[in-house]
């Protein structure tokens, strides 16, 4: 058994480098992972590089400056998985330019995907991420054998 077994992710900015990286160590470890990012033929090169390893590995469109873009992301993950357990903000820009030469729109575009973009992919996932947990806390609150039981599933706790 690996240690992400049945665990769904789904990580921005994943079309390539770290991203890509950690989708990969994620599938190996067991994961359904969406890798999303605004580099759609680049994401959709690296899932089928992922199919290799998973049939569970699936691509969506994300700009992670653009609430509604968040908002289809984790609709189609958790349409096509029924959950979302994990998520990873890895989408960033990096001006290369020193402060004299960056414009004021460059550091706008840096602060949007940066910071903006981490912002509304935790404040948007949230509800999906509680929602599995809470399904996972009440499945895991039933055994399959209590001591002293007749064998039958026990209910120990639902919230």
């Amino acid at each position: 058994m690996n240690r992400l077994d049945g665990k769904v992710a789904l990580i921005s900015g994943a079309a390539r480098g770290i991203g890509a990286e950690t989708a990969r160590l994620m599938v190996e470890a067991g994961a359904k992972v969406a890798v999303a990012d605004v580099l759609d033929e680049r994401g959709r090169e690296t899932v089928r590089a992922l199919e290799n390893i998973s049939g569970e590995v699936t691509y969506t469109h994300l700009d992670v400056t653009r609430e509604e873009e968040w908002t289809a992301a984790i609709t189609a993950v958790t349409g096509r998985f029924g959950a979302l357990d994990i998520l990873v903000n890895n989408a960033g820009v990096y001006l290369g330019l020193n402060i004299e030469e960056a414009t004021l729109a460059d550091w706008h575009r840096l602060c949007a995907v940066n910071l903006t973009g981490v912002f509304l992919g935790t404040k948007l996932a949230l509800p999906a991420l509680r929602d599995t947990a809470a399904r996972s806390a009440a499945r895991s609150s039933i055994s399959r054998r209590s001591p002293g039981s007749s064998g039958r599933p026990a209910i120990r706790s639902i919230r």
